[in-house]
C-alpha cells in the first residue's frame, strides 16, 4: 500500500532523514516513535505530499503523490497534530466543508452517528473557537469515521484527549484494520494496540559538509 524508499530530507540546513525506508501493507499498523525533532511530522508531511523529499521516492499503491492527483483525497486521510479547523466556523461547518473538499457524500444518519461516537451532537452548532482542546481534537478525529480511504496517516492522535476517547479511538483503529485498512501514526502516549511494527526515529547528529549541502540546494 505505502512504500517509502531511500528518503533523504534536509530542513533548516539540518539532515532529518538519511536513506530511510518504510513499507506499510494492507491491514497493518505502524507506530512512529521518537523525540521532538526526530522527523515524525516531517515524514507524515512527505507522505501526504505537503513537503517533498530531497532524494528518494514515496508511493501509495505504486503511484507517487503527483500521479495520484485528486485521487489522493480518496486514497488516504491525514489528521495532523494541529487540528486545522477554522475557529470562526461551527463544528458542522468545519466537517461539511472538509467533506466537500474531499468529494465525499455522507447521509445524515451516518453523519450524526459519527458525531455521536465522540459525543459531539450537542455542540455541533457551536463555534470551534468556543471548544476545549479536547473537543477540537474529537472534531478532527471524526473525519476518520466519515472517510472512505484505506490509508490513515495520524500525527499524535492521542494528544489532548481523555482516557475514554482514547479507548474509542482504539476501537475505531482496530475496526479499520479489520476492514483491510492500514494506519501509520505517531505518538508519545502509550496505546495498548497490537502493532505490526514500531519504528523509532532518532535525530541525525553526525556533522556533514555545509559546502556540499549548499551545492545540493543550488542544484535543486
Amino acid at each position: 500500500m505505502l512504500e517509502v524508499s531511500s528518503i533523504y530530507l534536509y530542513r533548516n540546513r539540518k539532515q532529518v532523514f538519511k536513506n530511510f525506508n518504510l513499507n506499510l501493507k494492507n491491514s497493518e499498523i505502524i507506530l512512529l516513535e521518537g523525540e521532538n525533532g526526530a522527523g515524525k511530522t516531517s515524514l507524515l508531511n512527505m507522505i501526504s505530499g505537503l513537503i517533498n523529499p530531497d532524494k528518494g521516492f514515496i508511493k501509495i499503491y505504486k503511484k507517487s503523490i503527483v500521479e495520484l492527483g485528486n485521487q489522493k483525497k480518496k486514497i488516504f486521510t491525514y489528521i495532523p497534530d494541529k487540528n486545522c479547523l477554522k475557529e470562526n466556523l461551527s463544528v458542522n461547518e468545519n466537517l461539511k466543508s472538509w467533506l466537500n473538499l474531499s468529494n465525499l457524500k455522507v447521509n445524515d444518519n451516518k453523519y450524526q452517528k459519527a458525531l455521536n461516537t465522540f459525543s459531539l451532537n450537542s455542540i455541533q452548532e457551536s463555534l470551534v473557537k468556543s471548544l476545549s482542546q479536547g473537543q477540537k481534537k474529537k472534531v478532527a478525529l471524526t473525519k476518520l469515521l466519515l472517510s472512505k480511504s484505506k490509508l490513515w496517516l495520524l500525527d499524535e492522535p492521542l494528544n489532548g484527549i481523555d482516557t475514554k476517547t482514547i479507548t474509542i479511538l482504539k476501537k475505531i483503529m482496530i475496526q479499520h484494520v479489520r476492514k483491510n485498512g492500514s494506519i501509520l501514526f505517531s505518538s508519545h502516549v502509550k496505546l495498548d494496540l497490537k502493532l505490526t511494527k514500531r519504528i523509532i526515529l532518532k535525530k541525525i547528529v553526525n556533522k556533514f559538509n555545509i559546502d556540499l549541502l549548499d551545492q545540493w540546494e543550488n542544484f535543486q
